[in-house]
């Protein structure tokens, strides 16, 4: 097991390609989201994705969420788009700090059946930290689960609340100075011809349905 801290602003080149190659190599991580501390692997490997679950002990029928790093990326993981959900995602994702709204689409036919557990669906967000993004663009997609053990509902904020048997089991652990926020994200399903809510998180779905003008 590696450990490595992360200054808020401050993160070297050496330790992004480290964590990189960590996630090109199919290892298993520890990494914080501006929400919560996650256990994340690149998003195209069975394998991988079969360990976090066991891990966790996640139900293997239980769909990830993707972090992606740029706005473009949407297009390799879904078929179509709806023009209230590109509002939303010019207005929530399309900044230096994108807000914690995961957004479930329609996928794209390419994308393998192990990675949305069979589903036609894929749930996808924009990743919060810089730093995260930086790692994405230096490796892949990454799933992301909350770095807890499967029913029991603790939101880690700090290294210290994940649960030691979880901590012996991961590849490399990304430690963040910081304590995050502890609110897990709003996720959205823009599927349909409404946008419905899923889990109310950091953002308000009240909020979100302002954005697009309609009436609550």
């Amino acid at each position: 097991m590696n450990n490595l801290k992360i200054k808020q602003k401050v993160i070297s080149y050496d330790n992004i390609k480290k964590i990189s190659d960590f996630i090109k190599n199919g290892k298993i991580i520890i990494l914080p989201a501006k929400t919560i501390y996650g256990l994340s692997c690149r998003f195209d490997l069975e394998d991988s994705l079969k360990r976090i679950c066991d891990i966790k002990g996640r139900n293997k029928a239980i769909p990830f969420i993707i972090l992606i790093s740029k706005i473009e990326d949407l297009f390799n993981f879904t078929s179509e788009i709806s023009e209230d959900c590109k509002k939303l995602i010019n207005y929530y994702w399309n900044k230096d700090n994108p807000d914690s709204v995961t957004m479930i689409f329609k996928k794209n036919s390419k994308i393998a059946d192990f990675i949305t557990s069979g589903k036609n669906t894929i749930a996808i967000r924009r990743a919060e930290f810089k730093f995260v993004r930086e790692i994405i663009d230096n490796s892949y997609p990454l799933v992301s689960t909350s770095a807890t053990i499967s029913g029991i509902k603790k939101n880690p904020v700090k290294l210290e609340d994940i649960d030691e048997r979880i901590l012996q089991k991961v590849d490399l652990i990304v430690e963040f100075e910081e304590e995050l926020n502890g609110v897990e994200s709003t996720i959205i399903d823009t599927t349909g011809s409404e946008i419905k809510l899923i889990r109310e998180g950091t953002v308000s779905f009240n909020s979100i349905l302002q954005k697009l003008q309609i009436k609550i």
